[in-house]
């Protein structure tokens, strides 16, 4: 596993690579203005998130250009990304040199060495326990049977999501007999739908925020199908150039592991909050936040958790859901502001999810987006990356999205370590490929542009925001 202190040996490498004066040339990518006609190259759609979006077949954020052309032979410095997500496979073959290790806790000694209040946290800390998953935070709210904002809706989504079930009643029947006796399908839907299961099982109240150090320090997934951080983490640090499974696209990454989202269900807005104080508290420079929901009891705590993270110099990668909605105007937390309104911090970024075509079809059905509240775009569709047990899967979901970004902000970091995150978000949002036709978006396949679906009307690219960075450095030092 890699240390997050450095070797002398290359040190000198770092201060020659990693100062402010580092200077690369290169000529940026421009903007697309017609689709693509070519017929997709599938058989090499595994690691197609790493193409060059300009000379090749797939609308990557050209990460092997990156390297080919411009970090040969050049030394980064680590970067610590923080991957809030599911347990994460720190054995597997091609992710374990690139998991955090907390050079200041002894393991397995049953002493907090570090005394940060986390025992034997060695790669990171485990919010959720044994559980290996939750309820939806619409039914939780639901059973408190108090009065809080939305509830109508969150009738309706529940009344749908347990008439998949099974349920005979139709919809109406079932809404009306919900908001009369929340309980009236307390036997007739699966465990994670009946509103009397309790999975919580940290001891600790998650409306109690003042209680903090419950959990314990084994990130590891519960099963093989709690695959989803082992995926993420992959994205951003699995080994380069091993010849084992695929590229991650930080070659220096180390991934500090949160376990705080439950494989089915829910976050707790608790567990978000204190991951992210967590990682800041802990040499995080990036955190990853590949997760969502509707409904969110406690989103000012997160987003007091989110200024905390800026007063650190962290960057926060969130991904924008899966619901194929505009999120300008639909409830979607995490969040870095409240009913569109100003942010409370420049250290937050969103990611919309595009797939492996440069055609009018390139913005994944399933991705959310949205003018204000989506910043840029990131391959995120039939994503090829590890899973627990040493195997791989291609996954599909702005999930996967952000973690690209992750990747590229770990990439920029580790060459100009001193950047804020401000600065970095400047970076990747000046320095898109800016996609200039007609695209579809969501189920319906509406007819957009891609300016009108995201701040920057791009998508994310490592070679461009390098040579971006090289070049504004002095103004980017100054934020």
């Amino acid at each position: 596993m890699k240390k997050s202190t450095l070797l002398f040996s290359g040190l000198i490498a770092l201060f020659l690579t990693s100062c402010s004066t580092l200077q690369f040339t290169g000529t940026a990518i421009e903007q697309l203005t017609t689709p693509s006609t070519e017929v997709v190259d599938w058989e090499n759609v595994n690691q197609w998130q790493h193409a060059d979006i300009n000379s090749e077949n797939f609308p990557g954020m050209s990460v092997h250009k990156t390297y080919e052309e411009l970090l040969q032979d050049k030394q980064g410095k680590a970067v610590v990304v923080a991957v809030i997500d599911t347990g994460i496979d720190i054995t597997h073959e091609d992710l374990k040199e690139s998991i955090w290790v907390n050079a200041d806790e002894i393991p397995d000694n049953g002493i907090d060495d570090d005394k940060n209040g986390y025992i034997d946290d060695v790669n990171g800390w485990n919010f959720l326990g044994d559980s290996p998953g939750d309820q939806y935070e619409l039914i939780r709210l639901l059973k408190k049977g108090t009065a809080f904002e939305n509830r109508d809706l969150a009738i309706e989504k529940y009344a749908e999501m347990i008439q998949k079930d099974g349920v005979q009643h139709s919809l109406p029947l079932i809404e009306k007999n919900l908001v009369n006796n929340i309980y009236h399908y307390e036997k007739e839907v699966k465990q994670a739908n009946q509103l009397g299961w309790n999975a919580r099982t940290t001891g600790d109240e998650p409306d109690n925020f003042s209680q903090r150090f419950y959990g314990d320090g084994n990130v590891m997934p519960k099963s093989d199908d709690e695959l989803h951080g082992t995926h993420v983490a992959g994205i951003i640090a699995a080994t380069r150039n091993n010849d084992i499974g695929m590229d991650g696209i930080a070659s220096t990454a180390e991934i500090m592991c949160l376990r705080a989202v439950p494989n089915e269900g829910d976050e707790y807005d608790k567990d978000v909050a204190l991951s992210i104080r967590y990682a800041a508290d802990n040499g995080a420079q990036i955190i990853n936040m590949s997760f969502g929901k509707d409904f969110s009891p406690h989103s000012d705590k997160v987003r007091e958790a989110i200024v905390y993270a800026a007063s650190k110099g962290v960057l926060l990668v969130n991904a924008a859901g899966n619901d194929g909605v505009d999120i300008d105007s639909v409830y979607s937390y995490p969040s870095d502001r409240l009913n569109n309104e100003p942010e409370v911090s420049s250290n937050f970024i969103t990611i919309g999810a595009i797939g492996p075509v440069k055609n009018s079809l390139m913005v994944a059905p399933f991705s959310n987006y949205g003018k204000e509240n989506v910043d840029f775009f990131a391959p995120g569709a039939i994503i090829y990356a590890p899973v627990p047990s040493d195997k791989y899967e291609a996954l599909s979901g702005t999930s996967m999205a952000a973690p690209a970004v992750s990747g590229v902000a770990a990439i920029l970091l580790s060459y100009y370590p001193k950047l804020s995150p401000e600065a970095i978000r400047k970076a990747l949002m000046a320095s898109v490929v800016k996609i200039d036709y007609e695209l579809q978006v969501g189920y319906d396949r509406r007819k957009i542009t891609m300016g009108e679906l995201s701040q920057t009307g791009g998508i994310v690219n490592g070679y461009n925001a390098l040579l971006y960075v090289s070049d504004q450095q002095k103004n980017l030092r100054k934020l």
